[in-house]
Order: C-alpha cells, then sequence, then structure tokens
C-alpha cells in the first residue's frame, strides 16, 4: 500500500468523528477503542481496514505478524484467510459458466463422472444445500491420521456409498467444507487446469491481485511462504500466545492439510481491497454473475434458506441492515486466523478483518455492527 493511503488512513484515525458525503458517520476513535479492548482480552491481533468507495477511511494494526521476531503488520501482510476463500471458489464456477464451459443448473456427476450422488447439481454445492453427509460428524472418524488427506481421498470416500446423502438435495441448509473442496476438483475437471493455476490466471492476476493464492493445502508449515503472519491460538493457562500447529488440539492441520477449495486462500487487506473494487467494475465478474452470487437461496418449497438466522447467496451470507442496507459477508476461521470481509454495496462501504490469531466465539466480533451503533 502507498504511502498517501497510509497517510490518509492515520490521518483519518486521529481526526475523530467523521461524516462522509451523508451516507454514514465513523467515530474512528470509538473504533480504536473498540479494536483495542479485543486486542487486551487476546481476542485479536491483525489488522482491520474499513473503506469508503476507493478510499482508506479507516485502518488499524495490533500485535505482530510474528511474536518471536517482533514484525509489524502492513496492508501487504499475508493471512490464511479460511473460509472466506468459499466466495473465490464460487465465483470461479461462475467464470466458467460466463465462459460457457458449464451451468450452475448441471448435475455434479456430468464433470465428476464417479460422484455417486447423481441428484445434486452444482448450484446445490454453492448454495450448501446439497444434503451430503456431515464431514465432521459421519467422515472424520475414517480417515487415515497418519497421512495429509484431501479433496482426492475425500471424494474416494464418498464413492465408496458408505456415506449416505442427509437428505433430497435442495431441500435443505448445512454448512458444507466438503461441497467447496468438491467445487474445486469441479473446477479443475471443467477448465482442464489445476485449481490454483486457474484461480491465479482468471482472477487474482486479473484483479491486480500480487499476494494472493490459492493453495493446495491449509497447513502452514506445507505453504512455505515466509511472508505469511504466523498463527497462533491464545492459552488461557499459561496466558501465552502459542503457535497454532504446536497445539495439542490441533494435531488435524496435518491429517485435513490436503483440502483446497474450502479454505484454501492466502490474501492481504490490500489485496481483498483490490477484489472488492473488481466486483463493482465487473471485469472478471460479469454483473449478471455478481447478481447471481448475491441472491437469496431458495429451497425446494420455495422458502429461503435459513443460514445461521440470515440468508446465503453462492458463497456470502446475506441480510439487511437498518442503516447501511444490503449486507453481504463471509467469514473464516482456521487454528490461528480468523477473518472476515463485509460489503454494503448501497453505501458503498467495505470492511476488511484479518487476524492471525484464533477467536473464540468470532461472530460476536463484528466492526459493522460498531458502526451501525454510531448512526
Amino acid at each position: 500500500m502507498g504511502k498517501p493511503y497510509l497517510i490518509l488512513a492515520c490521518l483519518l484515525t486521529l481526526l475523530g468523528f467523521q461524516t462522509y458525503a451523508q451516507e454514514f458517520k465513523i467515530d474512528t476513535t470509538q473504533l480504536s477503542q473498540y479494536l483495542s479492548k479485543k486486542h487486551v482480552n487476546n481476542q485479536f491481533d491483525g489488522v482491520a481496514l474499513v473503506a469508503y468507495k476507493d478510499s482508506i477511511i479507516y485502518s488499524k494494526s495490533l500485535g505482530f505478524a510474528n511474536n518471536e521476531l517482533k514484525s509489524q503488520f502492513d496492508h501487504a501482510t499475508k493471512f490464511q484467510i479460511a473460509s472466506l476463500s468459499k466466495q473465490f471458489t464460487s465465483f470461479g464456477i461462475l467464470i466458467l459458466e460466463q465462459d460457457k464451459k458449464l451451468k450452475t443448473e448441471d448435475y455434479v456427476y456430468h464433470y465428476l463422472p464417479n460422484f455417486p450422488f447423481k441428484d445434486i447439481k452444482i448450484q446445490h454445492l454453492m448454495a450448501h444445500t446439497s444434503g451430503l453427509p456431515n464431514f465432521i460428524d459421519a467422515m472424520w472418524k475414517d480417515l487415515d491420521t497418519t497421512k495429509i488427506n484431501g479433496n482426492k481421498e475425500m471424494l474416494l470416500m464418498l464413492e465408496s456409498d458408505k456415506y449416505p446423502l442427509q437428505w433430497t438435495p435442495g431441500s435443505q441448509w448445512e454448512y458444507s467444507e466438503i461441497g467447496y473442496c468438491t467445487l474445486a476438483s469441479l473446477i479443475e475437471k471443467a477448465s482442464g487446469t489445476d485449481f490454483k493455476t486457474f484461480m491465479e490466471e482468471r482472477i487474482f492476476k486479473p484483479a491486480g491481485m500480487k499476494n494472493t493464492s490459492a493453495e493446495f493445502s491449509t497447513d502452514y508449515r506445507t505453504i512455505n511462504d515466509s511472508d505469511i503472519a504466523m498463527g497462533y491460538v491464545y492459552d488461557s493457562i499459561s496466558n501465552k500466545k502459542i503457535v497454532a500447529y504446536e497445539a495439542p488440539e490441533n494435531t488435524f492441520i496435518y491429517w485435513l492439510g490436503g483440502f483446497y477449495g474450502d479454505g484454501s486462500v492466502v490474501s492481504t487487506v490490500e489485496d481483498l481491497l483490490k477484489w472488492d473494487k473488481a466486483l463493482y467494475e465487473g471485469h472478471i465478474i460479469h454483473p449478471e454473475s455478481l447478481e447471481t452470487a448475491m441472491t437469496p437461496t431458495k429451497l425446494n418449497n420455495g422458502n429461503l434458506a435459513d443460514a445461521w438466522g440470515t440468508s446465503y447467496g453462492l458463497g456470502w451470507f446475506l441480510y439487511e441492515s437498518d442503516h447501511f442496507g444490503r449486507i453481504q459477508t463471509h467469514s473464516g476461521g482456521h487454528p490461528g486466523y480468523s477473518s472476515r470481509l463485509t460489503r454494503s454495496p448501497d453505501k458503498n462501504l467495505t470492511i476488511i478483518l484479518l487476524s492471525n490469531l484464533s477467536i473464540p466465539e468470532f461472530w460476536e466480533f463484528n466492526i459493522l455492527k460498531e458502526l451501525e451503533k454510531q448512526q
């Protein structure tokens, strides 16, 4: 991020209460106090950014990208963004639809011939209404924990017919990680290229996202990128932040490390802001594709799917705010990392939060709600 933007962000943080084009108000002092309190309580290390149109109107970082090295955060610091990755997988599918290489109404088995569930459409996976087996409850116990498991192993397990559907596709909503892993493998089949290359060539590079990549792993140790902020978990017993993959409860980071499509993207606040701008411009994701992604999902009975009290589009949670209109958002959580991107297209407002700390009850950590209180 260039110096003029950083200077602007710092100045606006010092100015305190501001009104922007009469659209909304932001008390930057109050917002800084909110974030500082989270930091003091070991609930936030990382970078928070608020943008209006193309301008950064607030930016704050707290903590260190690496506690041992005492390295500082900046707008180019990389983070594992976990489930925030799902929107990129979803838009990868929509780009292929723009290319007329598939339709979201197509059945998954048309592209993955061994996929056993013949009634599941691509859109069911994108909207979390497929009825796929619950991975943690039904499949986790059968994984070989002595090796790295990923998309290939998961698809072979599904092909075994050992794990039946939970319900008729399209009849219920349940968040499904393996649904998005399946989508990543489908992208590879339909595009003829690997997932990482496809995302780089069709999304990240066109958007100018130079520090973003779609990895084939979610294990920090195998990604081999020293520019990624080290991920931590707070241990209340020792009152210390410890490296996430060293925590005894997180051994699964190794044996679940080969999954991609559901949460394997690495990015920065700077690049996510570029991505937000690209969505407004409509060159990479056409306006009709964006509208498709941001349309609430309806179930087979015509009712809107209830996604934890909100609606869900294709890779986005959707709801209405009294002060900010339409809200399009998604968060992500992986041992050592917490992330959230929130868009208010009616106000041209974007909020990005990237943390290298696992944050318990992360759904309660919401900058937009703090801004709503200021209106």
